[in-house]
């Protein structure tokens, strides 16, 4: 998969915290935004100071709000996390639709090459987000509807695109809901692999860049998919 430009993932649900350096004058969130003002700081603390570095007290005082606040929230620093990370699915699941708004809707292999980029590209934008969405710092995830709700919908956009592919295809016993997790995990380890713009040689002679590897998986996914070509 080609690897893009940085991308500027839209966030609905969370404000844009100010450029690095500003200060937020008080009052400026009311009472109905500072959950959403918590997030989209706790969002700008994960970024530039890591998981260890984003704690509820920081995001308190960027948001200009007592220490006790986001208590009204979140119950700990654990919730804080889960609603940044379910955030991150949302902004994921957006940047693919934008994706998918220009590809064909019955084309399913388009469908399932520009769901594939779009969660490569996502995690190589952001790697800090990517990190957080599945990391085991997360704790007892199934408390957490929201999250919950964000990540299926996640893997649901590459299920659709597999759907697609699978009418006349031979793909042996596997399910669905099986193929769609192989893809799935072959798109999880480029996007890990590659995320910060690492290279990876295939071999002594051969180093594909970034948009080759990905280009790779993708013809890999769709050929699993297809199956085997029928005998004449």
């Amino acid at each position: 998969m080609t690897k893009p430009a940085a991308a500027k993932c839209p966030s609905r649900a969370a404000p844009r915290p100010p450029a690095e350096g500003s200060t937020k004058p008080e009052g400026q969130w009311h009472h109905g935004d500072l959950r959403a003002s918590l997030i989209a700081w706790g969002t700008h603390l994960l970024d530039t100071k890591g998981i260890a570095g984003m704690s509820m007290r920081a995001a308190a005082r960027l948001a200009g709000v007592s220490q006790g606040a986001p208590a009204h929230h979140f119950k700990d620093r654990n919730g804080l996390l889960a609603a940044i990370a379910a955030q991150a699915f949302r902004d994921m699941v957006s940047l693919r639709m934008t994706r998918l708004d220009s590809v064909d809707a019955n084309d399913g292999p388009a469908r399932l090459r520009a769901v594939i980029l779009g969660y490569v590209e996502f995690a190589q934008a952001h790697p800090a987000r990517f990190h957080l969405m599945f990391s085991p710092q997360i704790v007892r995830r199934d408390q957490y509807p929201d999250l919950l709700q964000a990540s299926g919908a996640s893997f649901q956009l590459l299920r659709n695109a597999v759907a697609l592919i699978l009418p006349g295809a031979r793909v042996g016993t596997l399910s669905e809901e099986e193929l769609a997790f192989a893809v799935w995990a072959a798109t999880h380890g480029l996007a890990t692999l590659t995320v910060q713009g690492r290279k990876l040689p295939i071999s002594a002679t051969q180093r594909p860049t970034s948009s080759q590897l990905s280009e790779i998986v993708v013809q890999f996914c769709l050929a699993a998919l297809r199956g085997p070509a029928a005998p004449d």
